[in-house]
């Protein structure tokens, strides 16, 4: 997938919000040691900023309290106000 998002052309300039889950993650916790999550979230919260900052007035939200797999579950409050927020800019 990252070779076809490389190749994709630039995003329309519409309103968005990235929301990053940098939380503890207990499938990662399980699979790897340590310092592997916390690489993997550098490098993912790097990589989620960059379309956010590509459009006037994207947004990057950093969800420290959920992981990567529950971001919707852990924190819904979060990705409906994201939502919401969007719904507001489209307006």
């Amino acid at each position: 997938m990252a070779d076809e998002l490389r190749r994709a052309p630039g995003l329309p300039s519409v309103p968005l919000i990235v929301l990053t889950a940098l939380g503890h993650d207990d499938a990662q916790a399980h699979l790897w040691s340590p310092g592997v999550p916390r690489a993997i979230n550098d490098a993912k919260s790097e990589m989620h900023a960059r379309p956010a900052s590509s459009l006037p007035g994207g947004e990057h939200r950093i969800i420290d309290d959920a992981g990567h797999g529950w971001l919707h579950e852990e924190r819904q409050d979060a990705v409906l106000k994201a939502v919401g927020d969007l719904l507001d800019r489209a307006a």
